[in-house]
């Protein structure tokens, strides 16, 4: 029995997928440990992050929203802020005038992963990936095959943000920094 190859896009997909899934179980144990807290005085033996928990929770939910609509306006016509001024400057002053999604969205993803992880899926074989992550740092690489084998390849960390890594043969595959 032959077993059906998924591609790199799809594999992506569900990572972005179990991603979120993790995001929403930890703000649900992190919310019914508080819950317990309060409702019947069972104080949590470990650590509690439920703020970390809330605000990964509710940027998961501003990022896989579907409205188009712009969200914050000034009492000036024609000027919008964007909604992570306080928070982002750099991002904010990146965006147009008139915020789009694809501002907003680029935004939040920057802030989920400062700092994390990046993925990048290479669907052509190829013997040299260059790979810009933005991470700010000289990440851990780990490296796969189609078929999720590890493949070492040579790595060159050109500056803090980018990563080129050399292949003895090409091929397609998936590349993980963290």
């Amino acid at each position: 029995m032959a077993i059906a190859k998924r591609s790199n896009t799809a594999y992506t997909t569900d990572l972005a997928f179990n991603k979120r899934i993790n995001i929403e179980q930890k703000f649900a144990q992190e919310f019914y440990t508080v819950f317990k807290e309060i409702k019947f005085g069972i104080t949590p033996c470990c650590y509690v992050d439920y703020e970390s928990a809330v605000i990964s929770h509710f940027i998961s939910e501003w990022k896989y929203s579907k409205s188009n609509k712009i969200i914050v306006s000034t009492e000036v016509p024609g000027i919008f802020l964007e909604p992570l001024a306080p928070i982002n400057d750099t991002a904010s002053l990146a965006c147009p005038v008139i915020p789009s999604n694809v501002c907003t969205i680029v935004d939040l993803a920057s802030l989920l992963n400062a700092g994390s992880t990046y993925t990048q899926c290479f669907d052509a074989d190829s013997l040299v990936w260059t790979v810009t992550h933005n991470l700010g740092k000289f990440p851990s690489v780990t490296i796969v095959d189609t078929d999720n084998n590890i493949v070492v390849g040579e790595v060159v960390y050109v500056n803090s943000n980018v990563i080129q890594v050399t292949f003895s043969s090409v091929f397609a595959g998936c590349v993980f920094l963290n």
